[in-house]
């Protein structure tokens, strides 16, 4: 515990840092990468944009019941069993320092694991496994970003957000085994690979 916890100041004190030299140019862009992760409204809408179009759907539609499952998982079951607090919920710490710091940007219940990363994740996942192309690496880059800003923000320990990064991960595959299920389904392959969702 002392161990993931030396990692975790370590962690934010490299994204004080951070914030102390460059603060001013990249607070503004993390703001709106973060808040882009609130409900995982962002993700939700691109995931169901991709399902209107047949070449694009599986992507769509594994990402949305990841994101389900892992919304499941991460906010019924995994934050109230470890019932771990916010990093600024303790005043005295470092850790409500560099909250206060990079603004004091709200947020409520428990820290772990990351929802906003897991949402990342299972998104990112998605698109890497679904969609052709040898650049789709690069949609792991989301997940980074997301995770990056939520410790920047104090908002996360380090351990939050790579503990959503592998649930993200997990509740994508599994999604995809579920979309594999629901092909064996005539009616449901029928309309999977369709030209119209209609």
């Amino acid at each position: 515990m002392a161990k993931m916890l030396s990692f975790d100041l370590s962690v934010a004190r490299f994204a004080n840092r951070i914030k102390q030299s460059i603060g001013r140019v990249l607070s503004p862009l993390c703001k709106v990468i973060t808040l882009s992760g609130d409900g995982g409204i962002t993700f939700i809408g691109i995931s169901l944009l991709l399902v209107f179009f047949r070449t694009t759907r599986q992507a769509g539609l594994v990402s949305l019941l990841a994101m389900a499952i892992g919304t499941v998982i991460a906010n019924a079951i995994v934050k109230p069993l470890v019932g771990r607090k916010r990093p600024f919920r303790t005043t005295i710490s470092l850790f409500y320092k560099f909250w206060v710091d990079a603004g004091v940007l709200p947020a409520g219940g428990y820290s772990f694991p990351s929802g906003h990363t897991t949402a990342a994740m299972s998104f990112a996942a998605a698109l890497f496994l679904c969609l052709p192309g040898g650049w789709m690496w690069l949609a792991f880059l989301i997940p980074i970003a997301m995770g990056f800003t939520r410790i920047y923000f104090g908002v996360h320990y380090a351990t939050d957000v790579l503990a959503g990064m592998v649930l993200g991960l997990l509740c994508t595959l599994l999604g995809l085994f579920i979309f594999h299920r629901l092909m064996l389904w005539d009616a449901f392959a029928d309309w999977a690979n369709s030209a119209s969702i209609v």
